[in-house]
């Protein structure tokens, strides 16, 4: 790299909104630069590839701390249930304080969930007892997920109980480490998306040390995902040999316990899902107003993120009605719209006004100033539903030919995009987009948009 167009680098990132760093830094780094009298371009070249790696490394801190909760989490109700169901976003479960219950709204297979730990010595008849007992309860219970199903569960039919063995099986190690896979993909989007933000904000930035210092940031979370994955197979290894096992409350050693679950299963309405939908077409139809957007596109990510539940999570984690990620979608959102140079809480984003004013105004950012160089709508909306899962850099990559410079460049990606179709952009989406998740994620919001329009 020439000098000279190393130093060009040293004007833009003063003005980066870096939240974590105050003025004082890049004072002080660009005094540093310029204290030399004769500068060696290679070693500015790596305070600047530091300088970028800590802005994608902002929030390790705590998405580290937050997985280390996840991971403790998780790991004590595989202990008791054999597996996890929190991680799936189109289930609602909630477990008991002592995790010896669960209610799971699935939202995909349309039906209710409520189920018992029991010790394996009692009767069948006296297990349908205490699920009974648990299932009133939770009807009375309005701050329970399966209260407002109450209608559905309200009388018990015994010939959807079963009582099932607590498994420590290949096929719940594999959904186990599922989400340890699905959580590290989605980092390295969230760190795509990250590499968007600071080539669109500045220019004239080196392009190639943001695209080494992204490479470098998912090679760390791949190492991660290995230890991870490995400590998940040693637990399930671990229980296998004890039987039905669990921490014992004061010691880190095994205490063998042989219990087992009493599950009673019931289908919702079949007219569910338009239910929780019409509770939401009035806050899609005002923020599309608001910002421009379709209101048929909202109701289809809504639909694909949560199956319009509120209460949404993913382990991301991701929140609500259109699953925002707080500290990247949340924090464009606030600091673009809001004015408010900081990420958005969960608590926020489990309120389904501000939840979905958020989603709407972030598809509003990604087709009116990241995508804005594509002619065609609908060419246009495809990328806006790719990108909204992927971030837009993903999405420039498909159509940018590698050893041309910024392949994150949409604008030169525009240039291809206008040549095509909405059809042919579409077909090569789904065929080279980074990751399989987007691929789908695009095919079933771009399927459903259909079903909200008027």
């Amino acid at each position: 790299m020439k000098l000279y167009n190393v130093l060009t680098l040293c004007v833009p990132l003063v003005l980066m909104p870096l939240t974590v760093y105050s003025s004082d830094v890049f004072d002080e780094l660009d005094a540093e630069v310029e204290s030399y009298a004769h500068p060696d371009a290679d070693k500015i070249k790596a305070e600047y590839t530091k300088f970028i790696a800590d802005y994608l490394n902002e929030y390790d801190q705590w998405r580290k701390g937050y997985l280390t909760d996840f991971d403790n989490a998780q790991s004590k109700i595989i202990k008791k249930w054999g597996d996890d169901d929190t991680a799936n976003k189109q289930r609602n479960v909630e477990y008991s304080k002592d995790l010896t219950s669960k209610a799971v709204i699935d939202y995909q297979n349309n039906e209710a969930v409520v189920e018992v730990l029991v010790d394996s010595t009692v009767s069948t008849e006296e297990a349908q007892k205490i699920l009974a007992d648990k299932i009133a309860r939770l009807v009375k219970d309005k701050g329970a997920n399966i209260a407002e199903l109450s209608s559905s569960i309200k009388e018990i039919n015994p010939e959807n109980i079963t009582v099932e063995t607590i498994e420590y099986s290949d096929h719940n190690e594999k959904k186990a480490k599922d989400v340890i896979i699905q959580q590290t993909v989605s980092y390295m989007q969230e760190a795509d998306k990250r590499a968007d933000k600071l080539l669109t904000e500045n220019s004239r930035l080196s392009p190639e040390i943001i695209e080494n210092a992204v490479a470098e940031k998912k090679k760390e979370l791949q190492k991660e995902e290995q230890g991870r994955l490995a400590v998940v197979a040693e637990n399930y290894q671990s229980l296998r040999q004890h039987g039905d096992a669990q921490l014992s409350e004061n010691s880190d050693s095994i205490k063998p316990e042989t219990q087992k679950k009493v599950k009673y299963k019931v289908k919702l309405p079949k007219n569910s899902l338009a239910k929780r939908a019409e509770k939401y077409t009035d806050f899609a139809e005002r923020e599309s107003k608001e910002f421009g957007v379709p209101a048929a596109l909202i109701m289809a990510i809504m639909h694909s993120e949560s199956a319009f539940d509120p209460n949404a999570k993913s382990p991301v984690p991701a929140y609500g009605l259109m699953q925002i990620v707080p500290r990247t979608a949340g924090h464009d959102v606030n600091k673009l719209v809001r004015n408010i140079d900081k990420p958005m809480q969960a608590k926020e984003l489990y309120v389904p006004d501000v939840n979905v004013q958020t989603g709407s105004a972030y598809l509003s950012i990604l087709d009116k100033r990241y995508l804005k160089s594509i002619k065609n709508p609908q060419s246009r909306l495809y990328c806006t539903i790719a990108a909204y899962n992927t971030g837009a850099g993903n999405v420039a990559k498909v159509f940018n030919k590698k050893g041309q410079g910024n392949t994150r460049n949409i604008k030169r990606a525009a240039q291809v995009i206008n040549q095509l179709s909405p059809q042919e952009v579409y077909d090569a989406l789904m065929a080279k987009l980074p990751y399989d998740e987007t691929k789908h994620y695009l095919q079933k919001v771009s399927s459903r948009i259909p079903l909200y329009e008027i």
